[in-house]
């Protein structure tokens, strides 16, 4: 080389050199709160470059993660990864992100910087949901200036456990089978199926027994469940053989293990005429191939051909309809008879291989004498190419400018949902641009074929076709694959090269207040760069006294970030610098102060502890305290301080110059004084304007003590017990409030005018009490003795206390006869031992005298017993029936010498009443507060010697009107003080019953509605209805389940008084920290258990024979039993709205009051034709509106709502959809439901007062608008509700059962339905006036004859009998839950239950030894004259006159007047009883 060539090869070099750009690192240092570190221009240093590269999925394509069903939330799925060959902190660092839809559920979680996929919810892959395959679509995002990302979609394959058991069509097999039958032929068949895939779906088939006769004659097929004939039945006829057959699936490798079920199986052997069916013929044989696209719904697919085999040729042909898609449950496949012996089956719906690929058709035969036969056809469906490839995301690519050829612009991602290959091949070409751009045919990975060039081209638009590999199905004209054709984005990203620029050299803001906190805006500072690529970074790099601002490093925005002073600095000069990671510009910013009163008074140094004698007013100032104002920098100006006393303005004041003097004089002994006082002296500046600043002085006031208080006894109470001869009684003490020196010794005598009585019983010598003579407690109990007690202090202080001396009993008087009542309420299930029940009262002047006394009880009962360790206590059998027991006791009481041994009588009546465990179960609760159970029980004192009824008798009395029923069909049964409460909270349990009992949810609306008046009657507060001991959160935690359990102890909870005592159930409310079944799981509306499940009749679809519908037109309501408090609730409903508005359901307190103990509450209602959904957990209203991309859901058809929610978050679905009709939400913050109130559907029973309840919540109450439809299958935790027997319901239609409404909604017109029901009510009324007529006519008649016997011998004709029916005359009544309950008048004991007075009355009457045996209605009706029981009605045949209280016959209705007239005490003659009259027909 020469040196010429040398020397131009160095040129070149170094222009290369010069050329490139060259960047340095460069700590600033600029006094801002983040010193912002960047790059500038400079000599030879670190070298930088700008060109960001972005990341790449290199392995997106081989991604393929599977996942098994059901594994808790949290499993690992796979770790994504972008290569990004950027250095870490200049683009190099890769963020990862899961793209989902806007209100999506998250089924993924990512760990944003290592690319960990794990799963946020489990899955299920069968049957319903079917989440067999499922898309993530990620994005890795660089932190480059531009930020630059790439996305990766791909699947993720849910694979199969073995969680689901085999499933037989049928619940039992039940068959015949001919004697005749030859050996090796075919029975029937059993079928089964499993919701699993693969293995774990294969299903083999066995007997349950082996070795009995059943197996010897019969054989099954392990593989398709066909039952042969092994044996001939020669002389089996009428034989039944039984047998149970076992399937079990193939999931012995799988985790869940292996998995079985059973069903019973008997085959009767019948007569050789009673052959079963059979199939002679099926067209076409083997399996049935189906394309999916096949769509001739006309086609006889399968023809099958069968005879009767007796002499009826008939056959009756039926297709199974099973339990799986796969057996037909869609009703895909129908049969159609084609003559008497010939049917086929058609395809009614269309197939989708991808769905269902195969079926199981089973085909059953029947012939007149039921015998029948079974086939089972296998369909195959096939593949066809009928799926267009679809994109997976509308993503959006880019390049940056500059950039080599063959750099990665984007990936897309489209999928085929064939199921074979190469129907779902996918496979990828561009439309355009293929001079620049090339495209991977299998991957989808766009590449550049060129370098771009940002300023001329800063955005393409890139057609992509996808096609799959295989002629479609759906042109069959064509020979062409399905395509689909996309536009994608493709963006040239642009490279920094051009200067930032303010737009201003010098910006300036004014009257920044010094007293602006921090974060405050000063202002805005903008530079402008023609980079669009480029980030403008802001920073403060000069005069940034004391960190005093920060500026926002990508707005420009300058904020105050220190205190600020006017009295330091009045105006900032700042140097601000705008950086785009390469260039830089700077400009100058100008920040005035503006001065703000924001310094407090400063007081003057002061006097701090002021010495003053107390009780002593001081005419002058006591202290004066001085303060100025740091704002006001001339301190001899006026500082315009005003002063205020703080909280001692009783006995202070301060002037307008400080000076603080007393307005009284002060004390500092007790019980009202102090020895010091701390005192605070405010100063406000600016004259004590709205905007003036305080400060404070303080100082103590230490009093001296003078002697101004008087001492007083500090025992006030001593016992001398009665018959003790004259002495000392007790020394005497006593305290003084006086410090010590003006204090003790004290010397005591008696007061001056104390009475000659004391003088003559009492003396005091010194320090000491004596008594003068021997006292007697019963003719005084007790003496008040006034002392007067001198201090030492000067002058001296003297004062009189009292001191009570209680006279001890002694026992020296005679017991005398008594009388007291115990009321027992027995329960059921009680305890097996004996129970305390109450004491033996006597009456005795003598109250301490109980081991004095024996106790014998003189009519023996074998039910009540006395026990010699507790004397006088009664003790009553469990095995005790109903009824009043009247008990008699000898009290011998000795005490010798002073009372001889003597006896007297005590009464003691016991009420006995069984209470059954239903009462319990069905009960209401209330706590009361303000009362103990003492006093709730005992007889209230009215007059003297006469008790009045007591508040439990009061609130009997008033649950009996309010609910409308007999005051013996009320029961007040619990009273018991409140667990983890004081003495003055008391929790009562109630119930009432017509035929059945009353539900809790119905007693405590009553209750609810009735609750003012009660609290005055009673004289207490209702503190809570409805007991929830869960709504206390700190009792299972914040976020714990808590069920409140009604625990029924078979400990009775007794309460004792002097004169009354009351035994009842001990039931109380215990929090349990799990969820708990209802107690209740029988059979309900006359189903039968059998077999593990409820055989129910005709209209009762729930699992236990519930009703699981119920309608409203729009004003109706009904309530049901609460809401558990559960850590993960699911509430699933289907609805059939018929308006646009109404409330659906509401769960929450009732009223405002309520609210007190609990405030939160879910409810949905209906609007505008959208569900809405609030939920409040006491921390804010969360809301979910479905109002987006769904239509609304009053078009006729049911829909299924889901609500699912935890302490965390909501999800809200309709109709199983999973994608735009679902919403999940957070709950901020976490929190629990708990609601304290009964759920109320359709509307509500207490309407809310807008504006309280938007005081109280911060928003409207639930719409005043009632639901208008169907509300069915509503479960809570895979619990159904009975919606057809609400506890209490208002204008409610079980069933849905609601006629008129529908007409409306159907179109009928208005005024022609008002037409026909006016038409319909003149044709009852007469009716009723013909019924009327013939009835008085027939009265006449009976009033002639005066035959009481006709009704009973008309009734005996028809063959019932006095025990056969449990009558309930109810039915009769005109009441539904469509209206209320008419209130009954103020009726004293008048019984409105006819059934329960029948029942008791017949139960006397069966357990009457005396009664004759053959008590029955034929009897009665012939007995005549002289018959022996002598009378005419089998209800009065075991009775005395004392037990005949017929005189409320007449309330019972007109048919009952004639029995009123005979056996009641005043005539019923008139029309009506108090006011109004009940009618059962």
């Amino acid at each position: 080389m020469t040196w010429w060539q040398a020397l131009l090869f160095l040129s070149i070099q170094l222009a290369t050199i010069l050329a490139q750009t060259t960047l340095v690192y460069k700590g600033v240092d600029d006094n801002s709160v983040d010193n912002y570190s960047g790059f500038f221009i400079k000599g030879k240093s670190q070298k930088y470059t700008d060109s960001n590269r972005k990341p790449v999925f290199t392995d997106c394509g081989n991604y393929k993660p599977v996942v098994k069903e059901e594994k808790a939330a949290g499993t690992y799925v796979i770790t994504v990864h972008a290569d990004d060959k950027d250095p870490k902190n200049a683009g190099g660092t890769v963020t990862y992100k899961i793209i989902k839809r806007e209100g999506e559920r998250p089924q993924f979680n990512i760990d944003t910087n290592t690319g960990d996929i794990t799963t946020a919810i489990s899955f299920d892959r069968d049957e319903p949901i079917r989440q067999k395959e499922l898309y993530i679509t990620v994005t890795a995002t660089d932190n480059g200036n531009p930020p630059l990302a790439d996305i990766c979609s791909f699947k993720v394959t849910v694979t199969d456990i073995n969680d689901n058991s085999p499933s037989f069509d049928q619940v039992a097999y039940d068959t015949q089978v001919s004697e005749d039958l030859k050996p090796k032929s075919e029975v029937m068949r059993v079928f089964a199926y499993d919701l699993d895939d693969g293995e774990n779906s294969r299903l083999s088939y066995n007997f349950s027994e082996t070795n009995n006769a059943f197996s010897k004659y019969f054989r099954i097929d392990r593989d398709t469940g066909v039952i042969y004939l092994e044996q001939p039945l020669t002389g089996k006829r009428d034989t039944k053989f039984t047998n149970a057959v076992n399937v079990y699936d193939n999931g012995v490798a799988d985790e869940m293990g292996q998995r079985w079920s059973r069903a019973n199986i008997s085959i009767t052997v019948v007569s050789e005429d009673r052959q079963p069916p059979r199939f002679i013929g099926r067209e076409p044989q083997g399996d049935l191939r189906l394309k999916e696209n096949f769509n001739d719904f006309q086609k006889k697919l399968v023809v099958i051909e069968a005879e009767s085999n007796i002499d009826d040729k008939g056959v009756l042909f039926e297709l199974m309809k099973g339990k799986t898609a796969q057996t037909n449950k869609d009703q895909t496949f129908l049969l159609f008879p084609d003559g008497n012996n010939t049917a086929y089956i058609t395809l009614v719906r269309s197939l989708d291989y991808e769905t269902v690929p195969e079926y199981t058709l089973t085909v059953r035969i029947k012939n007149k004498k039921f015998m029948e036969a079974t086939m089972n056809i296998p369909v195959k469906i096939e593949d066809v190419n009928d799926e267009v490839p679809t994109f997976l995301e509308l993503l959006r690519g880019s390049v940056v400018e500059n950039d080599v050829k063959g750099v990665q612009a984007m990936q897309v991602r489209a999928v085929d949902k064939d199921g074979t290959a190469a129907n779902n091949i996918v496979s990828y070409e561009l439309e355009d641009n293929q001079d620049i751009f090339e495209i991977d045919r299998t991957t989808g990975i766009i590449t550049t074929k060129v370098s771009f060039d940002s300023e001329a081209t800063s955005l393409y638009h890139v057609k992509v076709k996808a096609y799959d590999n295989s002629p479609s199905a759906l042109n069959p004209n064509s020979n062409e694959p399905n395509k689909n054709v996309q536009t994608f984005q493709i963006s040239i990203e642009d490279q920094n090269d051009n200067r930032p620029k303010f737009t201003n050299p010098v910006y300036q803001f004014i009257n920044i207040s010094e007293s602006a906190d921090q974060s405050n805006i000063v202002g805005e500072v903008k530079a402008l760069d023609n980079d669009t690529a480029s980030l403008i970074t802001y920073s403060i790099i000069a005069g940034n006294e004391g960190n005093a601002f920060y500026m926002e490093n990508t707005t420009g925005r300058i904020k105050v970030n220190a205190k600020l002073d006017f009295e330091q600095i009045e105006q900032y000069t700042l140097t601000v610098r705008a950086f785009d990671g390469i260039y830089e510009d700077e400009a100058k910013v100008i920040i005035s102060i503006l001065n703000e009163n924001d310094e407090p008074p400063v007081f003057h140094p002061y006097k701090k502890v002021i010495q003053l004698e107390e009780e002593t007013l001081v005419e002058d100032c006591i202290v004066t305290v001085t303060a100025y104002d740091p704002d006001i920098k001339n301190r001899s100006a006026d500082q315009h301080i005003v002063y205020e006393v703080g909280d001692k303005k009783d006995f202070l004041t301060v002037s307008r110059d400080g000076c603080v003097s007393l307005t009284k004089p002060l004390d500092r002994d007790k019980p009202n004084g102090t020895p010091t006082r701390q005192v605070f002296i405010y100063a406000l500046d600016n004259d004590g304007g709205t905007n003036s600043l305080r400060n404070y002085a303080e100082f103590t006031i230490n009093l001296t003590d003078i002697n101004d208080n008087a001492p007083f006894l500090n025992v006030t109470e001593i016992v001398w017990d009665e018959n003790q001869p004259p002495g000392l009684i007790t020394r005497l003490s006593a305290d003084d409030y006086d410090s010590p020196e003006n204090g003790p010794p004290f010397t005591f005598r008696l007061a001056d005018r104390v009475s000659s009585d004391i003088q003559s019983k009492f003396s005091i010598s010194d320090d000491e009490l004596h008594a003068l003579v021997t006292f007697d407690r019963e003719e005084q109990k007790q003496y008040r003795i006034p002392i007067t007690i001198t201090d030492s202090g000067i002058p001296s202080q003297q004062a009189t206390s009292i001191l009570t001396v209680i006279i001890g009993d002694v026992n020296d008087n005679k017991a005398e006869d008594g009388e007291s009542s115990i009321f027992v309420y027995k329960y059921a299930k009680g305890p097996d031992t004996e129970i305390e029940v109450g004491r033996v009262y006597v009456k005795d002047k003598d109250d301490w005298d109980l081991g004095d006394k024996m106790f014998i009880q003189e009519n023996h009962k074998d039910e009540f017993t006395l026990h010699d360790s507790n004397r006088g206590m009664i003790y009553m059998l469990p095995t005790t029936m109903n009824g009043t027991y009247v008990l008699n006791f000898e009290v011998t009481e000795s005490h010798l010498p002073e009372i001889e041994t003597h006896t007297v009588a005590a009464v003691v009546t016991i009420t006995v009443k069984e209470i059954p465990e239903e009462a319990v179960i069905k009960s209401g609760s209330v706590r009361l507060r303000g009362i103990t159970k003492e006093d709730f029980i005992a007889e209230q004192v009215w007059f003297i010697n006469i008790g009045g009824p007591s508040k439990k008798d009061i609130l009997q009395r008033h649950l009996s009107k309010i609910v409308n029923t007999s005051l013996e069909n009320v029961d007040v049964f619990t009273v018991m003080t409140s667990p983890n409460m004081t003495n003055d909270f008391v929790d009562v349990r109630f119930s009432a019953h017509g035929s059945p009992y009353y539900a809790p949810e119905n007693l405590e609306n009553k209750l609810t509605e009735h609750r003012a008046k009660l609290e005055r009657e009673l004289g207490v507060e209702f503190f809570m209805i409805n007991i929830n001991e869960c709504l206390n959160e700190t009792i299972c935690g914040s976020f714990c389940t808590c069920t409140s359990f009604l625990n029924i102890s078979r400990e009775p909870a007794v309460v004792f008084t002097n004169r009354t005592s009351f035994v009842g159930v001990h039931a109380y409310e215990e929090p349990i920290c799990e969820a708990i079944p209802p107690r209740n799981a029988d059979c309900l509306n006359g189903g039968v258990f059998r077999d593990y499940t409820c055989i129910c009749p005709p209209g009762f679809d729930g699992p236990r024979c519930e009703i699981l519908g119920i309608g409203f037109a729009g004003n109706g309501w009904a309530t049901y039993p609460t809401l558990d408090i559960s850590n993960k609730t699911e509430i699933v409903m289907f609805i059939t709205p018929q308006t646009d508005d109404g409330l659906v359901f509401y769960a929450g307190p009732s009223t405002i009051r309520d609210a007190s103990l609990s405030k939160d509450f879910i409810w949905l209602e209906m609007k505008q034709g959208y569900p809405l959904l609030k939920v409040n957990t006491g921390n804010g209203t969360e809301e979910i509106y479905m109002n987006r991309n769904l239509k609304k859901l009053n078009d006729g058809a049911s829909h299924k709502l889901k609500i699912s929610y935890t302490f965390e978050d909501i999800l809200f679905e309709i109709d199983d959809c999973k994608s735009h009709c679902n919403v999940w939400k957070e709950i901020h913050p976490k929190a629990l439901i708990r609601v304290n109130g009964p759920l109320q559907l359709g509307g509500l029973k207490f309407r809310f007062n807008d504006e309280e309840f938007k005081s109280f919540w911060g928003h409207l109450p639930p719409s005043s608008v009632g639901f208008t439809g169907c509300i069915r299958n509503l479960t809570y935790n895979n619990y159904f509700y009975n919606l057809g027997q609400p506890s209490d319901a208002y204008n409610a239609y079980p069933d849905c059962s609601y006629g008129v409404m529908q007409a409306v909604t159907f179109g009928i017109d208005s005024n022609f339905l008002i037409a026909i029901l006016v038409c319909v009510a003149i044709l009852i009324i007469l009716l009723l006036a013909v019924v009327v007529h013939r009835r008085k006519q027939d009265s006449l008649n009976e009033k002639e004859i005066d035959d009481t016997r006709e009704n009973i011998i008309n009734y005996e004709d028809e063959g019932g009998g006095e025990c056969d029916t449990n009558y309930d005359l109810t039915v009769f009544r005109q009441t539904s839950i469509l209206e209320e309950k008419p209130v009954l008048r103020d009726i004293a004991d008048v019984p409105a239950d006819i059934s329960s007075f029948l029942d008791n009355r017949k139960d006397t009457c069966d357990k009457d030894p005396d009664n004759l045996p053959y008590d029955d209605v034929r009897h009665y009706a012939y007995e005549g004259d002289g018959n022996s029981t002598g009378s005419l009605s089998s209800l009065a045949s075991c009775t005395d006159d004392g037990d005949l209280k017929f005189n409320y016959l007449s309330s019972f209705g007109p048919r009952f007047r004639k029995l009123a007239d005979m056996y009641g005490e005043d005539p019923s003659d008139t029309d009506s009883h108090d006011g109004g009259e009940e009618s059962w027909c």
